[in-house]
């Protein structure tokens, strides 16, 4: 019988073990990558029907950009996300700009391997529903703000102030204030209230992003 072979390319090396181990137990051959260097080696020598891809891989390309990069040359390789960001904003993408056919999960809600086993099995069939888009889900965190206001988010929760976002994305720094101000309304952040406003605004991107989660582990 014919074992279909999976790539796994997640940089936590302990979870890159777990991911490969509950996939051989399911019935998959699987090889695994740190980085998307070593995925793009891994994925020539292979040759997979599937890619189990994070979308944070550290220094150098991420997870979208070696699945657009497989994509172009082999689109009949099926493709799952399995990241802790809530959607493709967190990096400055749209979930309009994934590959059709591709499924996209959240680290935090897989229930167990079953789920990730289906995901793969949907995407080898082109049958992907919206149980594996968490992306498109209407209640995943941060839903409401734009792709602008991720963007600006993010930069606010690596300490940077108004004046070098505004430097960073090449805009002036009332525009800068009126993005965060608005930002602040979505998230239900009063900046007159007491304590810091930008704080808790940040506290509440990384928690969404999973960054919290990580930081809390270190």
């Amino acid at each position: 019988m014919y074992a279909r072979q999976v790539l796994v390319v997640e940089d936590e090396s302990l979870l890159r073990d777990l991911i490969a181990k509950m996939l051989e137990s399911a019935g998959f051959q699987v090889t695994t990558a740190a980085n998307a260097a070593d995925a793009k080696r891994a994925f020539e020598a292979v040759d997979p029907d599937a890619a189990v891809i994070d979308v944070e891989l550290g220094a150098g390309p991420n997870g979208f950009d070696f699945a657009a990069a497989v994509h172009e040359v082999a689109p009949d390789v099926g493709l799952v996300f399995l990241t802790n960001l809530p959607d493709p904003r967190f990096v400055g993408r749209h979930s309009d700009d994934l590959p059709k056919h591709v499924a996209y999960l959240r680290k935090s809600k897989l229930v167990d391997a079953k789920d990730l086993v289906n995901a793969i099995e949907a995407v080898l069939r082109d049958s992907v529903t919206k149980e594996f888009r968490h992306d498109q889900d209407p209640n995943r965190p941060l839903a409401e703000l734009s792709r602008k206001q991720i963007a600006v988010l993010q930069l606010l929760a690596a300490g940077y102030s108004n004046s070098q976002i505004a430097e960073k994305r090449s805009t002036t720094v009332r525009a800068v204030e009126g993005i965060v101000s608005r930002t602040f309304a979505a998230l239900d952040v009063d900046p007159q209230a007491a304590g810091n406003a930008r704080v808790e605004a940040a506290s509440k991107f990384l928690q969404a992003s999973g960054k919290a989660m990580q930081l809390a582990d270190d």
